[in-house]
């Protein structure tokens, strides 16, 4: 017999008096079942952006390379490339290869089981990304940095035809399995960009079919073939002809103190079948994994505070009962985000200060996240390169500072109504939502609270039709660089919400993708968190943490958020 978590009612108190028999025995490695919060709005590797599509689309599409799974700090290593690219001296050309007889999964009569992947593929994906009509959020991998990729997008402009036709002057195909690409400067986070989805493999038979509208089709060369969606949940199948892949032989301390590599030298992927099941509410997710529904989950914001709470003999008791807890640093910040070309808000750095120092950050970490997040005190990830530990935010909670910063600003209290879009429609973002109302009442601001779900809130966002909201940003790969796309100038409208617009720093932050020496990047970082403090487009509030909750009968977990393919290295018992 098993003791659970038990919600009572919609309650965020966890009580542990319910026994729960486990239900009759699976075979080991048949189905594993895991939750995601939001349905995929697209699988297209030009376009998909948000961390639940990613999750899915990772389970069945590769990319060229791939993070270890069991080392940190990070490392790049091959998946669909047959070794690491051979880069230039000048870092200027990277010749890379694929590996050979790899197949894709067959779809209808368009992908029989023979299609081969091959290196025109590859070379069709980079050009959708330069394809206007896609609005393709990866763009920015290689705009500016391959030659010939902006030069090839005015060309084709919105001609299918000619994106198919023309050839881009810095892709080279060099035979069936080998291209090189020539960028325009070196680029140190080059590797980084040929891990990520939107350098998936894409065939032509594929884009002819279904017209360059990839939005529904999910077929990869990867270890899950997708089946389809069913009653709200994802449904994968192991794909018995994945090349050959096996489970990681080496760790650091941290895999080998958990005994993450018994399987090694095993190929994977262990699992026949998987499960995503959408659970928008936090209740139900959380109800799931009590049933045994699901075998792990994030813990859920509003639970976090008694699992954080729990004593080493409690923490003890639950693995005895089978249910183990961990806690995972996260790359990912979270921030209050401005419209900067908004009347109100955009123009007024006074008005941003009061608003800067109106908020208690102290309470908004107890309250939201319940202790288990720390306080930001820079733009930058503790965990990632170029992140510094003394730093200050110009800024804190004062409510005389934020009384005469509103002052200055122009407005008395009572006078000001700003709105305030929430993130998404989970309990959560209301709550959020109505700690920030109180606070700015404090002063006298008013607060609208504009109630959206996630897509709208995509959506809107990067149109520049917000005011004022909560952000966060997931770390695409393990550079603190990657989060400063977010405030650069061509990126609006996209995903510069704030509509950040300051020369100095887009100067800035050009000749930090042209510098190479770590001691120099991290100089250039210094200068651009300066830039970014004197005009206030964030405020900045927490660095996530994820606790996970998983029952014991899985094994091989390790928490990464740049590794989204992780379900291959999962067994379960």
């Amino acid at each position: 017999m098993k003791r659970f978590f038990v919600v009572a009612g919609l309650s965020c108190a966890l009580f542990v008096y319910k026994f729960f028999i486990y239900p009759e025995h699976k075979p080991a490695n048949d189905v594993v079942n895991l939750a995601l919060s939001n349905f995929s709005k697209s699988f297209d590797p030009a376009i998909a952006f948000n961390d639940d599509s990613l999750v899915l689309m990772s389970q069945s599409q590769e990319s060229l390379y791939q993070y270890h799974y069991l080392k940190r700090p990070f490392e790049i290593i091959p998946a669909l490339a047959a070794e690491l690219p051979r880069v230039s001296a000048d870092g200027l050309r990277y010749r890379i290869e694929i590996k050979k007889a790899v197949y894709y999964h067959p779809h209808l009569d368009i992908l029989g089981s023979a299609r081969e992947m091959v290196i025109d593929d590859f070379i069709l994906q980079i050009k959708r990304l330069a394809f206007k009509p896609l609005k393709s959020t990866g763009r920015w991998l290689f705009d500016g940095k391959l030659k010939g990729f902006r030069e090839y997008s005015e060309k084709v402009g919105d001609s299918y035809q000619k994106m198919i036709e023309t050839d881009m002057s810095g892709i080279r195909k060099i035979d069936r399995y080998t291209m090189e690409l020539e960028l325009v400067k070196a680029e140190p986070n080059l590797l980084y960009f040929l891990a990520m989805n939107f350098v998936t493999p894409v065939p032509i038979e594929l884009v002819e079919a279904y017209q360059n509208n990839l939005k529904d089709i999910l077929i990869g060369t990867g270890p899950y073939i997708y089946q389809g969606l069913k009653d709200n949940t994802y449904l994968f199948e192991k794909n018995k002809n994945f090349r050959g892949e096996f489970y990681p032989t080496v760790g650091d301390r941290e895999a080998n103190e958990k005994k993450l590599l018994k399987a090694s030298q095993t190929k994977i992927p262990f699992i026949e079948r998987l499960i995503f099941h959408v659970f928008p509410d936090e209740d139900e997710m959380w109800q799931a994994f009590q049933d045994e529904r699901l075998d792990l989950i994030d813990v859920p914001r509003k639970f976090l505070a008694k699992v954080n709470s729990l004593t080493e003999k409690e923490l003890e008791a639950y693995q005895e009962e089978g249910i183990i807890m961990s806690y995972f640093p996260s790359q990912r910040n979270r921030w209050l985000g401005f419209n900067m070309k908004d009347t109100v808000v955009g123009k007024n750095l006074n008005l941003r200060k009061a608003i800067a120092h109106a908020i208690d950050f102290s309470k908004y970490i107890e309250q939201l996240t319940q202790n288990t997040n720390l306080r930001a005190n820079s733009m930058y990830n503790p965990s990632l390169y170029g992140y510094d530990p003394a730093h200050t935010l110009p800024y804190e909670f004062n409510l005389e500072k934020a009384k005469f910063y509103l002052q200055q600003a122009g407005y008395q209290p009572g006078e000001l109504t700003l709105t305030y879009s929430t993130r998404g429609i989970q309990e959560i973002h209301y709550k959020e939502a109505e700690f920030l109302k109180t606070q700015l009442q404090q002063i006298g601001v008013n607060l609208k609270i504009d109630v959206i779900n996630f897509a709208d809130f995509l959506k809107r966002g990067r149109s520049g039709e917000l005011q004022f909201w909560t952000d966060s940003w997931i770390y695409d790969y393990p550079d603190s660089e990657n989060l400063l796309q977010l405030l650069i100038s061509k990126n609006h409208p996209g995903i510069n919400k704030s509509a950040y617009s300051n020369p100095k720093l887009d100067a800035l932050y050009i000749r930090l993708a042209q510098t190479l020496d770590r001691d120099k990047r991290i100089q250039i970082m210094r200068e651009i968190e300066h830039v970014v403090e004197q005009d206030i487009p964030w405020i900045l509030l927490a660095y996530d943490s994820a606790y996970i909750i998983r029952h014991e009968r899985l094994k091989n977990y390790r928490k990464s958020f740049f590794s989204r393919n992780f379900v291959k290295y999962l067994e379960i018992n």
